[in-house]
């Protein structure tokens, strides 16, 4: 379990849902955690967690959005704890808006000004905490970057527009990284996922304050229904990030893996 001693993780959207756990699964194999999000007080839950654990752990406010903030997120990362070695880019864009049913909808209905936004907001937001941290990556003389984004990206879904354009361009864009970066020995890969319990997508569909369209929340029933596996944990999705994060995985780098349950198979 000591797989990730010595190593320091930045994890982006980590004060809830799948960032908290992978932050969690990342810290019991040893890592040195600092997890990113606007809101400090869900951060202080977690950190809480995390050095009750034992973990080394720390909070750096930031918008995933921006580029100064990832810059001065990966800076003051390297700063406090000597470098970095592991980047999970997590955090989406704007969330709200990429469930309205104007950007999420059928085709012909939605609105193509604002699914473009949303594409490049939540494109942006992957991609700027890992160009930030790249020159430490560099330094260490190794690394690993995990996008974690949407199945949508790999399975075509009816009403998923917005969601099948940015994460199937991030899994093609992963891969042209990952074939640049190789020759750092730093490896990039993907993790899509469906439905996670315990986040804020799913307190988006099941939550009392839901305010998802009806076609979306038969898609989310759908998916709960036919999952062979159940429906997947954070500390399910953790567990894949912390094995692609690790040595365990040294020889893998531009691949797409589906924790899904069963419900996708590639």
């Amino acid at each position: 379990m000591n797989s990730l001693e010595g190593k320091v993780a930045i994890v982006t959207g980590g004060t809830g849902g799948i960032g908290k756990g992978i932050a969690a699964q990342l810290a019991a194999r040893g890592a040195t955690v600092v997890i990113s999000g606007r809101n400090a007080e869900r951060a202080a839950t977690v950190l809480a967690a995390l050095r009750q654990a034992g973990a080394t752990a720390d909070f750096l406010a930031g918008d995933v959005r921006s580029k100064a903030d990832m810059e001065a997120l990966a800076e003051q990362t390297a700063r406090r704890y000597g470098g970095i070695d592991i980047v999970v880019a997590n955090a989406g864009g704007n969330d709200d808006e990429a469930r309205a049913p104007e950007v999420r909808g059928p085709f012909a209905s939605i609105d193509l000004a604002r699914v473009a936004g949303v594409v490049a907001e939540n494109t942006l937001a992957k991609l700027f905490p890992v160009q930030a941290a790249l020159p430490y990556l560099r330094t260490r003389g190794s690394g690993s970057v995990i996008f974690v984004t949407s199945e949508g990206g790999r399975v075509p879904t009816p009403g998923q527009t917005a969601v099948s354009t940015f994460a199937g361009g991030l899994i093609r864009a992963s891969k042209v990284i990952a074939s640049e970066l190789a020759r750092d020995r730093i490896r990039v890969n993907c993790v899509c996922v469906t439905v996670v319990r315990d986040s804020p997508s799913w307190e988006a569909v099941f939550g009392e304050d839901s305010r998802v369209s009806e076609h979306h929340r038969k898609q989310y029933e759908k998916i709960v229904a036919g999952c062979p596996l159940g429906v997947a944990a954070p500390s399910d999705i953790g567990r894949v990030v912390a094995f692609l994060a690790s040595d365990d995985s040294a020889y893998l780098t531009g691949a797409s893996i589906s924790p899904t349950g069963g419900l996708t198979l590639h």
